[in-house]
């Protein structure tokens, strides 16, 4: 239903129309008629006449020289026109083929950085844990396991503000290890002189604090040392050769249209060359 009122037809209304019209004699002047004559376009796929083809944006030029070429010699017309059609559908499949690949490009450039933003987090808080634990082992397997003043509480402080429980338990067994170690120093100084002979009982609690340690620190160190070599191994799986492959396979329209758009051409080939074939052979003689 039409929102706009229609005005009203009366018959004086009616009789003036008649009246004036019967006085339009229409465009009188060339360029008058050419304009109404591309006014009056309906349909210009088999239009001829230089007007419809220039309001097509067509070349009438163009237009007459296939003519002239199909009058002077139907057969080597024609066979030039699908020789240029040929032409035409062969550069619009390596056309198809650019595109496809620039998608799959883009497909694979996508998969992967959703994938590495999945894993990376995980795999790098995972191997920061390990690599930390892994400095607590080194320190305790130094010649001189001596810890350097303030070197426990930078350990400690490597784990960041939230440590996982089971880092964190080893804390104090840690701690107690540099209270330990402070009051039975090591044969060997920082300076690298001969330190003072620690009595038997510092260095028997000394020695009970390492086992401890060490023996907590495998505890836990060995879960996060096979979960980074997992995680790892996930992380090279992402460009891989087989998951680039996966990533590339199509999913989205656009590569479905552009599959369709190669099988169009392809069929598009097919008909131009058994037209051509046919032509060549004398068909048309």
């Amino acid at each position: 239903m039409s929102l706009t009122a229609k005005r009203r037809t009366t018959e004086k209304t009616l009789a003036r129309s008649r009246r004036n019209g019967g006085k339009s004699r229409g465009p009188v002047t060339p360029g008058g008629k050419a304009r109404a004559a591309r006014a009056n376009l309906r349909h210009g796929f088999y239009a001829q006449t230089n007007g419809a083809l220039t309001a097509l944006g067509e070349d009438p030029q163009e237009y007459a020289g296939l003519m002239n070429s199909l009058q002077t010699n139907l057969v080597a017309g024609l066979e030039g026109e699908l020789k240029e059609r040929t032409g035409d559908t062969l550069w619009r499949m390596k056309r198809a083929a650019r595109m496809q690949n620039g998608l799959a490009a883009k497909r694979v450039q996508s998969g992967l950085r959703m994938e590495q933003l999945l894993t990376g987090p995980a795999m790098l808080r995972v191997h920061g844990i390990y690599d930390n634990l892994c400095a607590i082992a080194r320190m305790l397997n130094r010649p001189d396991s001596t810890p350097l003043p303030g070197e426990i509480e930078a350990l400690m402080n490597a784990f960041g503000a939230t440590p996982p429980d089971n880092v964190r338990e080893i804390f104090p067994l840690l701690r107690a290890y540099g209270e330990a170690a402070a009051k039975a120093p090591g044969p060997v100084n920082e300076n690298g002189d001969s330190g003072p002979t620690p009595s038997t009982a510092e260095g028997q609690e000394r020695e009970a604090a390492c086992q401890r340690l060490d023996a907590a620190l495998d505890e836990v160190i060995l879960p996060y040392a096979r979960q980074d070599e997992l995680l790892m191994g996930e992380f090279d799986k992402i460009r891989s050769p087989e998951n680039i492959a996966a990533l590339m396979a199509p999913r989205d329209e656009n590569s479905l249209l552009m599959q369709r758009f190669e099988d169009s051409n392809l069929r598009q080939l097919w008909r131009l060359t058994n037209i051509l074939a046919k032509v060549q052979n004398g068909a048309l003689t």
